[in-house]
């Protein structure tokens, strides 16, 4: 299956259902607005089935000491946590912090400058910005320059169909309210029949 990163994941179940299709990347969601947060417990649960030995976290206008916090507490894991920004703060920031990360493309954002920092590891391309970082040559030349990880993202699954899928490429999607059958509650049937699954299966086949 194609490298695919899927956020916001916050139970067991879901987790599982999404390992038995085939995913490793999981980044779990840490921002404390989102309707995707996991609560720290649940995330020490939900570690221990992760099978990767990488895992992301995700952060929005956060202080660097809770980031801290949360990177001291989870030491107790054998993984490698990459830290995803979904927020556009001054590059300064980000080097404080110290710690490999990927960044979410925002036009407000000092991508010239984030695109600097030595622990900026992969970028993260909405698909609802493309008609912006597609006109930019600078950042492209910058990205290969740095041969840094590039995800195309989906904010939700009706978005992911209009994701040009390739085995090359590398994606990542949100867990949204389409999958929910009641408030924080996924329907582990309507989440199998997403039509991402075959899409990216019939990716991989080619």
């Amino acid at each position: 299956m194609n490298s695919l990163i899927i956020h916001g994941c916050y139970d067991a179940t879901t987790l599982k259902t999404l390992i038995d299709f085939g995913i490793n990347d999981f980044a779990f969601d840490l921002r404390g607005r989102s309707q995707n947060l996991i609560s720290f417990k649940d995330l020490n649960e939900l570690l221990k089935f992760v099978k990767n030995d990488r895992v992301f976290l995700t952060f929005e206008n956060d202080k660097i000491e809770t980031i801290h916090s949360f990177l001291n507490l989870l030491s107790q894991h054998s993984k490698k946590f990459l830290l995803i920004f979904r927020d556009h703060q001054d590059a300064s920031f980000y080097a404080q912090i110290q710690n490999p990360f990927l960044w979410m493309f925002h036009p407000a954002g000092d991508w010239r400058a984030i695109l600097a920092l030595t622990n900026l590891k992969g970028m993260i391309l909405p698909l609802k910005w493309q008609d912006q970082y597609q006109k930019l040559p600078d950042l492209w030349k910058l990205i290969d320059a740095r041969n840094l990880d590039v995800y195309l993202h989906a904010e939700n699954f009706e978005e992911s169909l209009h994701l040009e899928l390739d085995e090359n490429l590398k994606f990542s999607l949100d867990l949204s309210l389409e999958i929910e059958s009641g408030f924080r509650q996924v329907d582990q049937s309507k989440l199998k029949g997403m039509k991402i699954w075959r899409k990216l299966n019939e990716s991989s086949a080619r």
